[in-house]
């Protein structure tokens, strides 16, 4: 039915002649994406498609019920990567059947789909909303805490909840996940707008070299937050010695911030004449037609 739908809708888009006129994106799953089908989506104004991929750990994925393998995950950013397609995702870390086995399987995962640089790594914590399977086996064997408004849970290993906080307080301290001014955001806010400068303005001449000075900071910064994930790890399950320095991880973290800042102000700054031309092109055209 959902392949049916999708070649209707893009029948309808060129029956329309609009895939020389818009770009759209998508959220999907990832057992849904095919070479053949997503070339054809692409060449109709696909450029970004959002996956809930949420756990690189069999065990993470039996628990949140996706009904897919990691392997399938693995295959679809792949993929997308071959037929030229932006991918973003949703990536839980943690999830009620977390053991450090599963998180540093969580963080290879991650490094495999981020490795080409053109993604920025993000991840946060599964919440037992009401209504869900998880929240009632929690409650059930006696995890669930909090309430309605703030749902959390107990992991099985007690060593883990220590774990889970001091990630937490230094990944939020230094600002590198979560709010639109931390660091992985503004780099995924970045390659959404190269994703669409390459398929309205192909023909800029240093936008490839733009790109590479992109992916060069994603990986720094993917890199540093991965290895800050394992480390944490190896403290709280092998005592290993604490070496993280939170001042150390926000100073590089704003140092990636201000190189990606310059860099981009930089292409855009170089580019201004070129998209300005577009955009009044586009105010002309509108004002014609109305």
């Amino acid at each position: 039915m959902w392949r049916r739908w999708t070649r209707e809708f893009l029948d309808a888009l060129h029956q329309a002649r609009l895939p020389e006129e818009v770009i759209w994106k998508i959220n999907c799953r990832a057992d849904v994406v095919e070479p053949e089908l997503f070339a054809e989506m692409r060449d109709a104004g696909l450029y970004l498609v959002y996956m809930g991929l949420e756990s690189g750990s069999e065990q993470g994925l039996e628990t949140l019920n996706k009904e897919v393998s990691v392997e399938q995950n693995i295959q679809a950013v792949k993929v997308l990567r071959e037929v030229s397609l932006m991918h973003e995702f949703g990536f839980m870390l943690f999830d009620p059947s977390s053991t450090f086995q599963s998180i540093r399987d969580n963080a290879q995962f991650l490094r495999t789909i981020c490795d080409d640089g053109r993604v920025a790594a993000v991840f946060c914590r599964m919440l037992p909303y009401d209504g869900t399977p998880i929240k009632d086996e929690l409650a059930r064997t006696g995890r669930l805490r909090g309430d309605v408004y703030n749902p959390d849970y107990d992991f099985l290993d007690p060593r883990l909840d220590g774990y889970y906080y001091e990630l937490k307080d230094i990944v939020d301290v230094t600002g590198w996940i979560h709010g639109y001014k931390s660091l992985s955001p503004q780099l995924n806010h970045a390659w959404h707008e190269v994703a669409i400068i390459e398929r309205l303005f192909p023909s800029l001449g240093d936008l490839p070299i733009y790109t590479e000075r992109l992916s060069q900071i994603t990986k720094a910064s993917n890199e540093m937050l991965l290895t800050l994930v394992e480390d944490l790890a190896d403290v709280h399950e092998l005592g290993r010695p604490n070496r993280t320095n939170p001042a150390e991880l926000q100073a590089a973290g704003q140092r990636f911030l201000a190189e990606l800042v310059e860099e981009r102000n930089a292409f855009i700054a170089a580019n201004q004449d070129i998209l300005m031309q577009a955009l009044e092109r586009e105010v002309s055209l509108a004002a014609v037609s109305a």
